[in-house]
């Protein structure tokens, strides 16, 4: 089974891309989990409208090389 991950950088719309992936039937998790992140075969972003906020969450997280 392949594996979906949303990642949660305290930024994005996880409810949106939650309830969209729900609707398609698409097993899916939301974590910030490096190692889970790293192994999926999936990876979806969601959206947010203030990019260096993002990528500022993204880097406390660990998530930027």
């Amino acid at each position: 089974m392949s594996k979906t991950v949303v990642v949660d950088y305290e930024a994005g719309n996880l409810r949106s891309v939650a309830n969209m992936l729900t609707f398609l039937n698409t097993a899916f998790e939301i974590t910030s989990d490096k190692d889970k992140i790293l192994n999926a075969d999936r990876i979806i972003f969601p959206g947010q409208g203030h990019f260096g906020q993002a990528m500022n969450n993204l880097d406390k997280k660990g998530l930027v090389p």
